[in-house]
């Protein structure tokens, strides 16, 4: 299964931490495919940035907004995990939701 992350969710005011800890979890204890989705003229700027703060190790691939289908998590009102902002106040809030997809 795949899990699309929304690419503005790594920037400030989410914390960089909580993103990779998401990753971590749903790719070593869920067996998800981490995806993260941008508008194509963004790719190169958000490998960059995750790279910098070596957020970039669970992430499979960087795809562009509708490319792919699974779990998804992002601001907008599609997603499947509706959140504002990855911070570590929500992060067992995302962690609980995910394991209903396990």
């Amino acid at each position: 299964m795949n899990l699309i992350i929304d690419a503005d969710l790594t920037e400030p005011p989410s914390e960089i931490s909580v993103f990779r800890d998401i990753t971590l979890y749903s790719t070593m204890f869920l067996k998800m495919q981490v995806l993260l989705t941008c508008d194509q003229d963004m790719k190169d700027l958000y490998w960059y940035w995750l790279k910098k703060f070596g957020a970039y190790d669970y992430i499979q691939q960087i795809i562009r907004d509708g490319e792919e289908v699974g779990v998804i998590i992002s601001p907008e009102n599609y997603a499947t995990i509706k959140i504002k902002h990855l911070r570590v106040e929500n992060l067992n809030f995302i962690i609980s939701r995910l394991n209903t997809f396990q």
